[in-house]
């Protein structure tokens, strides 16, 4: 078991603005499947909730610049003192489109399965954002 490090980069044909919406603007975020709550300020809560209200992750943001760049930490929802990993966004215009490049430093051991089935989500997750993105 090891502390892994994911790191995933997808094209998407959208301008960095689109994307970012699919981050910051409920009705577009709502199209995955539920939204983040946040302010959208540094220091601010951070968290995903799924169309049953339910809140899912929870964390803060610790850095952000608007179109460019989302970097928080997940808490475990139990635990609010236990860290569970933090993830990095970033947003690279890249002609008419847009690089985003996602970064999950994970915070406790894992399992190769675990880390097999966390290197999927984000597989899933980044197709869905250019899905969304390349809609708008």
């Amino acid at each position: 078991m090891n502390k892994p490090v994911i790191t995933k980069t997808i094209e998407i044909n959208a301008s960095p603005k689109k994307v970012w919406r699919v981050f910051t603007d409920p009705k577009v975020t709502r199209q995955m499947g539920g939204e983040y709550v946040s302010e959208w300020q540094v220091g601010s809560s951070f968290g995903w909730k799924g169309k049953d209200s339910s809140l899912y992750t929870n964390g803060v943001i610790l850095e952000l610049e608007p179109e460019k760049l989302l970097k928080h930490n997940l808490f475990d929802l139990k635990d609010k003192s236990r860290l569970l990993s933090v993830i990095t966004y970033e947003f690279t215009k890249n002609g008419d489109g847009t690089i985003l490049s996602a970064r999950e430093e994970i915070n406790y051991e894992i399992t190769d399965y675990l880390f097999k089935e966390a290197n999927e989500g984000w597989d899933a997750a980044l197709q869905l954002v250019k899905y969304v993105a390349e809609k708008l």
